[in-house]
């Protein structure tokens, strides 16, 4: 089971945050690691919270998970072959591509330390993303007509889900 919240900018909060937490289980407690990660205590649950542009996603599951979104923002050359090794590819697919990996490392639960983006793959048609150690599958929509979200988890069980919002 995962669960998906959306909301604007303007009102994602940390008490917003654990409200959604409560209206699943009432004994989670949200707290933040030494990397800034946000994590529940007290529940068997899985948070996950990425923001970008206007849109905050925040994801609660049963199993762990990785959520991002990104809207569509026209980044460096550099930055982009850095990221996906390749030129001249469109700000929508990069966006995806990023996501990805954003949602991949966010899984993994350590961020981006230790970790490079030219170091993630992506297997668009077995939906899979995974490093040298690790591998996990994919979801991703688009939404707004400028945003992508994406979800990653260890479970195969995802690929058979669409994402929705609560």
């Amino acid at each position: 089971m995962i669960k998906l919240f959306l909301l604007h900018k303007n009102v994602y909060s940390y008490q917003s945050v654990l409200r959604m937490v409560h209206s699943i289980d009432a004994r989670g407690i949200v707290i933040y690691n030494k990397k800034g990660q946000a994590v529940i205590k007290e529940a068997d649950l899985f948070l996950s919270i990425s923001h970008s542009g206007q849109w905050a996603v925040i994801g609660i599951g049963e199993e762990k998970i990785g959520v991002d979104i990104q809207h569509y923002k026209v980044k460096s050359r550099d930055f982009i072959e850095y990221v996906t090794g390749e030129t001249g590819i469109s700000v929508p697919m990069f966006s995806k591509i990023w996501s990805i990996k954003e949602s991949f490392v966010k899984w993994l639960g350590t961020g981006w330390v230790g970790i490079e983006p030219n170091e993630i793959y992506i297997d668009f048609n077995l939906q899979k993303v995974y490093s040298k150690t690790e591998t996990a599958y994919f979801i991703t929509s688009e939404i707004f007509e400028s945003y992508v979200v994406c979800i990653c988890s260890e479970l195969s069980s995802i690929l058979k889900e669409r994402i929705r919002f609560e």
